[in-house]
């Protein structure tokens, strides 16, 4: 019997051209599904970071708000208006508790002009 050559039948490719190109067209598909996939995780990231630095932005504008209310609570206090006028020899004085007047709302008209 002679030797089986590599051009025998036997060896022939298996392998069919559609197979081929089947083989050719998912590899396509898989390295452009990978390189959107890395493209939209990338986005991803950087909204995150976008978000983060908005976060921070907002406590920091909290924090500076919540300054200024405690600021203007400081100014606004009753004593420490007094020493201030006081330091400053203002001409406003104390008002006494039996010069207050009480103002009551007449409720009356407003019922009747319904």
């Amino acid at each position: 019997m002679a030797p089986l050559s590599t051009t025998s039948p036997r060896y022939a490719d298996q392998v069919s051209f559609s197979f081929l190109i089947f083989m050719v067209v998912l590899a396509v598909l898989v390295a452009t599904g990978g390189v959107t996939y890395a493209v939209f995780k990338s986005e991803q990231v950087a909204i995150n970071t976008d978000i983060n630095k908005l976060h921070r932005e907002i406590a920091v504008c909290n924090m500076n708000a919540n300054q200024y209310r405690a600021k203007t609570n400081a100014l606004m206090n009753r004593w420490a208006m007094r020493d201030r006028l006081s330091q400053d020899s203002s001409e406003l004085h104390d008002i006494e508790r039996g010069q207050l007047e009480m103002a009551r709302r007449d409720n009356s008209a407003h019922l009747t002009a319904r």
